[in-house]
């Protein structure tokens, strides 16, 4: 792979974790964890890590979704009709 290919494909690590809007200590973890591709290069005597190109995409797990007007009042009468039935329990004891 040469230079200018290496130039177009990959970002330095830093730029990656700018451009994705996440720390740079995020990004060495997704290089670590295998979650982009990236590739070592020694650049005057030193390692730099560079980050294949792409969107960033990470599996988000547990996302909320906002609830809808018909789902809160379903909740909300869910808890009032929980509500009666423990208020019940306590006054027959």
């Amino acid at each position: 792979m040469n230079k200018g290919v290496l130039m177009q494909e990959y970002i330095p690590l830093k730029e990656y974790a700018i451009k994705n809007k996440i720390s740079i200590f995020q990004a060495v973890k997704l290089v670590k964890d295998k979650k982009v591709e990236s590739i070592t290069k020694v650049i005057d005597g030193k390692e730099k890590v560079f980050i294949k190109n792409e969107a960033f995409v990470v599996k988000k797990e547990r996302i909320k979704k906002e609830p809808t007007l018909k789902e809160l009042y379903q909740e909300i009468e869910s808890l009032k009709k929980r509500v009666k039935e423990l208020e019940e329990k306590l006054l027959k004891k």
